[in-house]
């Protein structure tokens, strides 16, 4: 045991000890809550890629059916045969394609005789017995898939062109007049190469935040081992207190009962070391206050923008009441993906930072939220007026696309919206959200650079001007 000759050697000793291990405790606690919330960010990132994956793939699926479908009429209205309707439906769906042309659509009987592959040598031969690498007759999942009302099955298949089987997932849809299975699938791939960027982004942020928390904690270290060097002639009160409101720190309790800061604020008052110590501690209460409100914007607001992200709208969405009046805007930058992969993610990041900097001059007055990828929404409560709404719609439609006429790499943008009010009643969030989505599909698949209001019979159009 430590033998001290002086009250000041043993006061400074303690001083020492608890602010060091006070110092070690918080940095522990933020470098581990800084990579539990990495990990949650890529967690949620891939669940995020591979909803949007399976979204897309069930659209593009009944886009197939729907073309299907409609040669299924012209037979039912006695235009074609039979057999001509399905050879009309077989050579359209094989001519289908989607992301860029690397997207294709498959149809076989529920039988498991291939009807389209890509004009293939596999087209009229059976592939119910095909199996992957891993032993699944995948075929006959894709089958039964689609009898349940279509699903999605994995296995391994190789991509045109490559004799090597990768991982892929499938979502199939059952036409039964025909006893067609169509479907279309994506290789993951494709979503890993995405996390894997993201991921490494966010390493670099979590280092750098790290290093900046520990940085910040050396110093603060280093500031208490100089004020403990002057510690020593001070009596047992303020010891006390000092010593009360280091433990409270080294716990996490960042915010100070009355009276402790009462008991704070007149040591600070003093010219010596504890008035010093004091004045220290408050300053670094401050601080780390302030970092951790800041860790918890950051948990609300995404990386990049600084737009609300998906966990901030959800919480905003319960903190609302029952009858809150909600009008929704889903907003799509259209050729995003052309212009990441012609000019890189450093262009695609700065049409991202432009359109979220137009959006909130636009829409101060409302929640602007990053969905993710290239998908915002705007959530505004509150009965609007309609036409002063969509006039700000295409103000900010305009001036986006004027901002990004003056740079070469981002001239091909446009922007596409949906917009879904809550009429007469109070809607709920996730019907809203859906009416939103649709308006917004519909604009996107009317040309682009518009938007278009959801309405239950008809869709209205406006461009911009």
């Amino acid at each position: 045991m430590l033998k001290f000759k002086s009250m000041q050697s043993r006061l400074t000793t303690i001083f020492i000890g608890i602010s060091f291990f006070t110092m070690l405790f918080l940095g522990s606690c933020g470098i581990y809550g800084a990579v539990q919330e990495n990990n949650r960010l890529i967690a949620e990132f891939r669940k995020d890629m591979e909803e949007n994956a399976q979204l897309q793939l069930e659209w593009q699926t009944h886009s197939a059916l729907s073309v299907i479908e409609n040669c299924y009429q012209a037979q039912v209205r006695g235009e074609l045969t039979q057999e001509e309707a399905m050879q009309r439906a077989a050579d359209l769906v094989r001519n289908m394609r989607y992301d860029n042309g690397k997207g294709y659509f498959t149809i076989d009987t529920d039988q498991g005789k291939n009807v389209v592959l890509l004009g293939t040598e596999a087209e009229g031969k059976l592939r119910i017995d095909a199996k992957d690498p891993e032993g699944r007759y995948f075929i006959r999942e894709m089958i039964h898939q689609a009898k349940l009302g279509g699903g999605f099955s994995d296995f391994m298949f190789p991509k045109p062109g490559f004799s090597e089987p990768l991982p892929k997932r499938y979502y199939t849809l059952e036409f039964a007049p025909y006893h067609w299975v169509i479907g279309t699938g994506i290789w993951l791939d494709q979503i890993d190469r995405r996390v894997a960027l993201r991921e490494k982004a966010f390493v670099q942020n979590m280092k750098e935040q790290v290093i900046r928390t520990l940085t910040g904690l050396l110093l603060l270290e280093i500031l208490f081992v100089l004020l403990a060097i002057f510690v020593g002639r001070r009596l047992a009160y303020p010891i006390m207190v000092a010593t009360k409101r280091m433990r409270e720190l080294g716990n996490g309790k960042l915010r100070m009962d009355s009276q402790t800061e009462a008991e704070m604020e007149a040591l600070a008052k003093r010219d010596d070391e504890f008035g010093a110590m004091s004045r220290a501690m408050n300053e670094m209460n401050q601080k780390l206050y302030d970092n951790q409100q800041l860790i918890l914007r950051m948990a609300q607001r995404d990386a990049l923008t600084g737009l609300a992200n998906r966990r901030h709208f959800t919480e905003f969405i319960q903190k609302c009441s029952d009858d809150t009046m909600f009008t929704l805007i889903s907003l799509d930058l259209d050729h995003f993906k052309e212009v990441n992969d012609n000019f890189g993610h450093q262009t695609g990041d700065a049409a991202l930072l432009i359109l979220a900097e137009v959006l909130k001059s636009q829409f101060a007055d409302a929640l602007n939220v990053r969905m993710g990828g290239d998908e915002f929404l705007v959530v505004l409560t509150g009965r609007v007026d309609h036409g002063t709404l969509e006039g700000r719609l295409q103000a900010f439609m305009r001036q986006l696309i004027a901002v990004y006429q003056l740079d070469e790499g981002l001239q091909g943008l446009t922007v596409s919206a949906g917009i879904a009010y809550a009429e007469d009643r109070p809607v709920p969030i996730e019907v809203l959200m859906s009416h939103s989505d649709e308006a917004l599909y519909e604009a996107k698949a009317c040309g682009r650079s518009c938007y278009r209001v959801y309405q239950e019979e008809k869709s209205q159009e406006d461009t911009v001007g």
